[in-house]
């Protein structure tokens, strides 16, 4: 069982992890363009939007991401799953023309808030239209991940993407900041037609499903998912909150230095959380329904085991080559950034953990647990980002995000292991305490040395890091494949 979950979670993880690298080679051309456009002002104004529109989804989707996907990871066996589907596409349909209904009633007030005048409302009037069509392809995309069609979710990906990077390119070059609105109505528009083309077998047209049977589903799904709305909106609303805290600061320029700390530490590791989203939760979800505890422990450990080696590595090399990449895939302008991303790398161990020890939470069902969790950690988030910055400065933000993640992986923990018999393996504890204490002595270097022995340290354990990552990936993908050569080489 042990071996079989390290490659499939690795398969799922990888394939999914091509899919975002790309997207996010493509997402540092448009950022480069970005920078050049708009400098640090701009680069926040983009976060902004994205929060925004994000923050209305949220509000009007009810938690389908996740209610939705394990609705159909449970009934993929069953002769309720085209009922399932049918119901999700219309269920999505519906939350999208509320989201974009709130857009229409709250035009002039939303464009205030992002441009500081009402002379932009028209966008996001226009910006229903994005709604809409977002909300047509969530429906898609939950449908293709709770059925594991991973290749098509993927090709689609890829497809939509490459054309999505031609579209916003051109839209901030021909409109600047007008631009970005624009082009997350094309964007939307291009991502609908694509999954419509290919999902057309999920259409399921001919399946009635009962004014009664509707009723009822409706009534689930909005009970169950409420809070996960509720919850989403209020992380969004903190990260909006605290957008608009630092938004005055330096006429704008901190803002968009927290925007790209974010990218960084969000979009450079979400390879791996994109893996855990789309695989690791449906499994997750069916293993609870079908398996004992003790092989659904198994399944947790080795998801955790496995983020944690993809981890070291990822974070070590940002620690190593973090302002050259700032350099690179920004300008010079965004190197005060690097202070962000000193204590708050550390943050992207604990968030993995959260994430795949939540999701037992999550998969049972207990919505309200899940959402006292978050809801708290939105607001310590909050508060502690705006105390730190104000006393620290920069290095204030990533401290503020570290242990916000630190405090909701004790409780997530402590709340698992009494309620759902989790317990971490011996493995997963070293694993995790090792990460914590090289950790600690790389942001002691920073602080203490000069620059030359940051660089040689960090360095260092970014090299031990491959070197260990390489051999356990070997042991539990290959079956000491490459231990073997290495052996045989030495031999001769």
């Amino acid at each position: 069982m042990s071996d079989s979950n390290y490659k499939s979670l690795f398969k799922a993880t990888g394939l999914f992890g091509i899919v975002e690298l790309i997207r996010i080679l493509l997402r540092v051309i448009v950022n480069m363009f970005a920078s050049k456009f708009f400098g640090p002002v701009g680069a926040g104004l983009i976060g902004l939007i994205e929060n925004t529109t994000q923050l209305i989804i949220s509000l009007t989707s009810f938690g389908l991401n996740f209610t939705g996907i394990r609705e159909i990871a449970s009934n993929k066996l069953s002769n309720d799953l085209k009922s399932s589907i049918k119901f999700i596409n219309l269920f999505s349909l519906a939350t999208g023309f509320l989201a974009a209904i709130i857009s229409i009633l709250f035009s002039t007030y939303l464009s205030r808030l992002t441009f500081d005048t009402d002379r932009y409302s028209v966008w996001f009037v226009c910006l229903a239209i994005y709604f809409v069509c977002t909300s047509f392809v969530q429906s898609r995309t939950i449908i293709l991940e709770g059925l594991q069609e991973i290749k098509k979710l993927l090709v689609l990906n890829i497809i939509t993407n490459l054309i999505n990077v031609i579209i916003i390119i051109s839209c901030y070059y021909l409109y600047n900041i007008q631009g970005i609105i624009l082009s997350m109505i094309l964007t939307s528009v291009i991502n609908m037609i694509f999954f419509w083309r290919g999902t057309k077998k999920h259409n399921i047209s001919s399946v009635k499903i009962s004014k009664e049977e509707l009723k009822k589903n409706f009534k689930r799904f909005t009970k169950s998912g409420v809070l996960l709305a509720i919850n989403t909106c209020i992380g969004l609303s903190g990260y909006l909150l605290i957008r608009y805290y630092l938004k005055p600061i330096d006429e704008g320029v901190v803002l968009g230095y927290y925007h790209v700390g974010n990218i960084l530490m969000v979009s450079y590791v979400g390879i791996l959380f994109i893996g855990i989203n789309k695989f690791y939760f449906p499994k997750l979800a069916h293993a609870l329904k079908n398996e004992s505890k003790s092989e659904t422990n198994k399944l947790v450990n080795n998801q955790l085991e496995l983020c944690l080696i993809i981890l070291m590595p990822a974070i070590f090399l940002l620690y190593f080559l973090g302002d050259i990449f700032i350099k690179l895939l920004f300008s010079v302008n965004f190197l005060p950034v690097y202070e962000i991303l000193i204590f708050g790398l550390v943050s992207i161990f604990f968030r993995g953990f959260n994430y795949i020890v939540g999701y037992i939470i999550l998969s049972h069902n207990n919505f309200k647990q899940y959402f006292y969790i978050n809801a708290i950690s939105d607001i310590f988030n909050i508060l502690f980002t705006i105390v730190f910055y104000k006393y620290i400065g920069l290095y204030g933000i990533g401290l503020a995000i570290t242990i916000n993640y630190i405090l909701s992986a004790i409780y997530t923990y402590y709340f698992a292991k009494i309620y759902y018999s989790f317990n971490l393996d011996k493995q997963s504890k070293k694993l995790l305490l090792f990460t914590i204490i090289v950790c600690l002595i790389i942001i002691l270097c920073y602080f203490y040395f000069n620059e030359l022995a940051y660089r040689l340290s960090t360095f260092l354990f970014f090299l031990l890091s491959i070197i260990y990552s390489g051999f356990k990936l070997d042991k539990y993908l290959l079956n000491e494949l490459l231990m073997r050569k290495i052996k045989s080489i030495l031999n001769k």
